[in-house]
């Protein structure tokens, strides 16, 4: 979200809707809009973890809502821990999504919000600081957010390495459908025309997460304008089954 610019909590809430989405990893949100998205859903759960604090507005962190799900979450500092003013600070949260059939290794949905592109060696880092984590659990992953990095970058060669896959490549439509998966504007200004020019955001998933479907706003799309007034990003939706952990469904 542009948490600094103020939210439409109205539209958000609706697309969350439509998306019939269980589980929303936010970033860039602040606390009081965090718990207002989670009223408006009627919310199992939300939990909102602070980035940092800019102190010309309300602090800046990145949000947890289990929608259909009740979702634990926690998170950690990747970079420039002890500078809460910053936004260079990067934070990682990790939720767990308790499955029936194996309650000892829940889902863990890591939601991320990398550091820019000009700070590559401190990605790279953060990065690996990540994977440690997804090697460490035992259970079913999914990986999600702003990677601040586009398809050609070497972060995805490190993801892959550790047994992840790119939802928006692996959904079962890729092969007949080339579209590049654009989410985020250049030089972006509130409401603007252009189409998106750059893919930033990602899901990735492990093995034990079938990916059923990735889609997100597209230029063309009825109502797509109304997305470049609410973010600089636009929103992904992935389709995860988890039948194999999960049997009731």
């Amino acid at each position: 979200l542009k948490g600094s610019k103020g939210i439409d909590v109205e539209a958000v809430s609706g697309h969350i809707r439509v998306a019939a989405a269980d589980i929303v990893l936010l970033q860039e949100v602040q606390r009081h809009q965090a718990r207002a998205l989670a009223r408006a859903l009627d919310a199992r759960s939300h939990r909102w973890h602070f980035k940092h604090w800019p102190l010309n507005t309300w602090p800046e962190g990145m949000a947890v809502i289990g929608v259909t799900h009740a979702v634990a979450s926690t998170a950690r500092a990747l970079s420039s821990p002890w500078k809460p003013w910053s936004w260079r600070r990067r934070i990682l949260v990790s939720a767990r999504l308790p499955l029936p059939s194996d309650p000892a290794h829940p889902l863990l949905l890591l939601n991320l919000h990398l550091s820019p592109h000009s700070a590559e060696e401190v990605r790279r880092a953060e990065t690996v600081s990540v994977l440690r984590t997804v090697a460490g659990h035992a259970g079913p992953v999914v990986v999600a957010g702003d990677l601040n990095e586009a398809p050609d970058g070497p972060l995805h060669g490190q993801l892959e390495a550790a047994g992840l896959r790119d939802a928006w490549l692996v959904r079962p439509d890729a092969a007949e459908d080339p579209y590049p998966g654009y989410t985020n504007w250049r030089g972006w200004t509130p409401g603007t025309t252009r189409p998106p020019t750059t893919r930033l955001d990602y899901v990735y998933a492990s093995d034990g997460v079938e990916v059923t479907s990735a889609s997100l706003p597209r230029p063309g799309d009825e109502g797509f304008e109304e997305f470049s007034g609410l973010s600089d990003h636009l929103p992904v939706t992935a389709g995860l089954d988890m039948a194999e952990s999960w049997p009731q469904g």
